[in-house]
This record gives C-alpha cells, sequence and structure tokens, in this order.
C-alpha cells in the first residue's frame, strides 16, 4: 500500500494514503503534481477518514524536514499544504522527544476540523520516515 504512518498506538495515529494522481501529465507543474489521498485519524476516542488533495512536492518537503528534525534531533516544522485539509506542526527536543499539534479539515477551506495532538519518541519517526520515502518513489514530482 502507498502509505505511511505517524503515531505509536491505535489511540495516536495519523495515516496517509495515496490512491493516485489526480490526472494524467500535461506538461503543467500543478496540474501534473495533484495527488488523490485518503487521510486517517486516530486521536484517542476520535476516529475519522477523508479525502485530501496534496502535491508530490510537499510530501517531498515533509519528508526532507522530518529526517533534518530526526537527526539534529531540535527543531520545529509546519506542514501546511496549499489546500490546508492537513496541517501538522512538528517539534522536537534534543532528548528526541516529538510533538506533534495537528489540524485536518474534512473539506477544503470549508470542512469541519478536528484538532489533535501526539507526543512520540524519535525512534517511532524511522518507519514513518521509511514509508514516506517510498511513497514518494512510488510518485514523484513529475517535471
Amino acid at each position: 500500500m502507498n502509505s505511511f504512518t505517524i503515531g505509536i498506538n491505535d489511540n495516536e495515529q495519523l495515516t496517509l494514503t495515496v490512491l493516485d494522481y489526480e490526472r494524467s501529465p500535461v506538461g503543467d507543474f500543478f496540474d501534473d503534481n495533484w495527488l488523490i489521498c485518503e487521510v486517517s485519524i486516530r486521536a484517542g476516542a476520535f476516529r475519522g477518514k477523508f479525502r485530501a488533495n496534496l502535491l508530490t512536492s510537499e510530501l517531498e518537503e515533509l519528508h526532507r524536514e522530518l529526517r533534518i528534525l530526526h537527526d539534529g534531533l531540535q527543531g520545529n516544522y509546519t506542514f501546511e499544504p496549499l489546500e490546508g485539509q492537513l496541517i501538522l506542526r512538528i517539534s522536537c527536543n534534543n532528548l528526541g522527544h516529538f510533538q506533534i499539534n495537528g489540524e485536518a479539515m474534512d473539506q477544503a477551506g470549508i470542512g469541519h476540523r478536528l484538532v489533535f495532538k501526539f507526543s512520540l519518541d524519535q525512534t517511532y519517526l524511522c518507519t514513518a520516515l521509511e514509508e514516506l520515502s517510498n511513497l514518494i518513489q512510488a510518485f514523484p514530482v513529475r517535471t
């Protein structure tokens, strides 16, 4: 499956699955690089799943910035895609503790909003980084 998961257990977990490119390539960066995704969130007693469109370049940036945080064990990064349906504010301290504050919206601009928070150790990011790398290889940026 073309997905990656961030989280430590079934009660604190975000899974993003890429279903396909939105359309066949036509030679325009934005038209060619939209992905149809499904986002699944488990946050305490709350469960949700919705479709979202993300750009291939946004997933590449997420991978790059997560890798920097993982390797450097310090800093902050905000994943804020163009459509705004999934926002992740990620911070890390020098002990390898990660805090993820997220917002999810089931429809771009007008949807219902879920606010959630996960805490995890850097070791839980290793698998997510590998899965995200595989996802980027399966759906590369089209130029």
